[in-house]
């Protein structure tokens, strides 16, 4: 499988869900993150801040990514921008989950 075929099998049922979906996760990464830092007693809005605003440059990104479709017609662009930001923030997640004490990582 090349990996122009394994992007075409990569599909979100809508369009709509292709740009929600990645925003959600970074919501939910904010969210843990700031669960995270009350349970480590580590609350600073200077990285509030700094967050919040790495979070719009995300958003910013999505939607280049989907202007580059609807002007080039390149469907794969916004599909890998949204898997790579879904990806990253979940792994952001885990990360806060981790800090926050609760390890959900296998043992080897």
């Amino acid at each position: 499988m090349n990996i122009q075929s394994f992007i075409e099998t990569l599909n979100f049922s809508n369009y709509f869900l292709q740009i929600f979906t990645p925003i959600l996760f970074s919501i939910f990464d904010i969210i843990t993150g700031y669960i995270q830092a009350i349970i480590n007693k580590n609350v600073d809005s200077s990285k509030m801040r700094e967050g919040l605003l790495h979070k719009v440059l995300v958003i910013i990104i999505i939607i280049i990514s989907c202007v580059i479709d609807i002007t080039f017609r390149l469907p794969a662009v916004p599909k890998i921008v949204s898997i790579y930001i879904i990806i990253m923030e979940l792994t952001s997640i885990l990360e806060n989950l981790n800090k926050s004490g609760l390890n959900i990582r296998k043992n080897k």
